[in-house]
């Protein structure tokens, strides 16, 4: 594969629409279209990363094919979905055997892969005992289409006012990346921490809004302006609290930003008012930076030390890697909540429950009643 290049000019009327890292959900996808009126009249521009740590894999690339016939889509290749064809392409089979075996991971982690529905489909199941050897030819036979499809996917879509990539650019000229190995600008990790910046805005997923976040975990894109980089992952997929996150623009030379959000969390309705703490006093921990000394172990949750703080956090955010003791996203944040707004929940534990509020996660306290319609906050 090499980097290829799509160029295009949005109407001035037309409103455009963008997301990036489905990850596997097609059904919380189709369930965003419907909430902004998805239509004939809008461009609609998926920033990569359409497969994997989700289970509807195949059921959303199917999607997104129907829907490039159908309207104007732009669909980008990300890290993933070129990891996932350059293994279904593959006949190495030591190569066949990795996705195998992190497809039987993914089952555990997501209740699905993208290898478990196209088995499935053949009428096979997956086990360690699989024949891989068998199951790969006939795969890229009845799937062809499908392949084609991730095969034609731009790295790169170029208009007069935005750039988009999944991962990030080194730089504007884009005459000396076109032709290059794709993979650099697809998983261009940390992107927020380089000293880069552009002359149009330059819109990538890849690495969750949420890990650049300081004093709470905040899924919301983060929009540069000074730098002209949108930061746009949600976390989908990748968090069990992540989120589908789309910005809407009235056109395509406009920089009014709308955020529009989707969801997959249980609601709870508030009984009481709760206070935020001081921002300047939270602890947040990032996967990106997840190390802790762990200094009492509860049941339910622990006390931890971070980076010469101290905490409480659930117990079973807590784990073991050659680093030492980790914890996943936490943090002991107290968001401001008022009697009958709604939340999303998290996890509920006496000691309160973990939610989310606005896109921004933390601790609410007090009492509360399960919402069991599926209308949202």
């Amino acid at each position: 594969m090499k980097t290829t290049i799509v160029r295009a000019v949005f109407p001035r009327r037309k409103r455009v629409l963008i997301t990036s890292d489905l990850h596997g959900h097609a059904d919380d996808f189709q369930k965003l279209l419907d909430k902004v009126h998805f239509s004939a009249d809008d461009i609609l521009v998926i920033v990569g990363d359409l497969l994997e740590k989700g289970p509807q894999s195949l059921k959303l690339m199917r999607m997104v094919m129907r829907l490039k016939e159908q309207y104007t889509v732009y669909a980008l290749m990300g890290n993933v979905d070129l990891w996932r064809l350059e293994f279904l392409e593959s006949e190495d089979p030591q190569k066949q055997r990795d996705m195998l075996d992190y497809s039987l991971r993914a089952m555990e982690w997501w209740g699905g892969s993208l290898l478990h529905e196209m088995a499935a489909e053949l009428g096979e199941s997956l086990s360690p005992d699989t024949d891989i050897t068998a199951l790969f030819p006939r795969i890229r036979r009845h799937f062809a289409p499908e392949m084609d499809f991730l095969r034609a996917m731009p790295t790169i879509l170029d208009t007069p006012h935005y750039l988009f990539v999944h991962g990030g650019i080194p730089h504007e000229r884009l005459s000396e990346l076109e032709g290059t190995d794709p993979y650099p600008l697809l998983k261009f990790d940390d992107f927020y921490h380089t000293d880069l910046s552009f002359s149009k805005y330059v819109v990538v997923g890849h690495w969750p809004a949420v890990l650049y976040s300081k004093t709470y975990p905040d899924f919301r894109p983060i929009i540069d302006a000074k730098r002209r980089i949108i930061f746009l992952d949600g976390a989908c997929g990748v968090k069990r609290e992540g989120q589908i996150n789309l910005l809407m623009l009235p056109d395509g030379q406009s920089e009014d930003f709308t955020l529009v959000t989707q969801e997959h969390l249980p609601v709870i309705e508030a009984l009481e008012d709760q206070a935020p703490s001081p921002e300047d006093q939270a602890v947040y921990i990032r996967w990106s930076d997840r190390w802790v000394t762990v200094l009492e172990r509860g049941d339910e949750m622990s006390t931890v030390r971070y980076h010469g703080k101290t905490l409480s956090v659930p117990t079973q955010f807590l784990g073991q890697d050659d680093q030492g003791d980790y914890c996943r996203d936490a943090t002991d944040y107290l968001l401001p909540v008022r009697r009958g707004e709604r939340l999303y929940l998290i996890l509920a534990l006496q000691h309160g429950c973990f939610v989310k509020k606005d896109s921004i996660a933390g601790w609410y306290r007090g009492r509360y009643n399960m919402i069991t319609e599926v209308d949202e906050p």
